[in-house]
């Protein structure tokens, strides 16, 4: 077999496997890249209740614990304490709960995940373990193969030699130029 047939084989193959990985990469790093104009794995979520006053002082476990049964979510208390300003801070699983003693006002700060996105950020972020690292790893393996496997693929006015080389340069340029003039 011939090394171009066998390299069109194989770059076509293993370009069909890596699809479905590379879309999910695709979306996850869009959310990722945006991450400092929204929380892409978490929806952040608030809720305001009014209590009765009571100082501060008589906040103990069962108290709060009161105060937090009238939040409409369910919420999983952790601990509280009270700050320099007065107020009862409450940590509850998944957020925080500040309490005003002297109006009453409490507010729920809470984050809920985001679904499938909050897991596709995580296999972005290879951040689930040892063994998806290396599926990862691997996935970047294939990606480079076949990306310079494509390079070979063309003949002819529209081949690597001829114009080819002109997007490839192109394509490492651009992150070049933006590593010298922003890093």
């Amino acid at each position: 077999m011939k090394a171009r047939r066998l390299l069109r084989i194989l770059h076509r193959d293993l370009g069909y496997f890596i699809v479905g990985m590379t879309l999910v990469y695709a979306l996850s790093g869009i959310y990722l890249n945006h991450r400092h104009d929204f929380n892409p794995d978490y929806r952040i979520l608030f809720e305001d209740i009014i209590t009765d006053p009571v100082p501060a002082e008589q906040y103990d476990k069962q108290a709060v614990i009161n105060v937090l049964e009238n939040f409409e979510m369910e919420t999983v208390y952790k601990k509280h304490y009270i700050t320099n300003q007065g107020n009862v801070k409450v940590f509850i699983e998944n957020g925080e709960v500040v309490i005003d003693p002297e109006n009453g006002e409490a507010a729920m700060t809470y984050l809920k995940k985001r679904p499938v996105i909050f897991e596709m950020n995580k296999l972005h972020k290879a951040s689930i373990g040892v063994l998806w690292k290396w599926v990862s790893d691997g996935m970047a393996v294939i990606l480079f193969f076949v990306a310079f496997s494509g390079l070979f693929l063309l003949k002819g006015k529209r081949g690597f030699s001829r114009w080819g080389w002109v997007w490839t340069m192109a394509g490492i340029l651009v992150p070049l130029f933006f590593v010298l003039m922003y890093i």
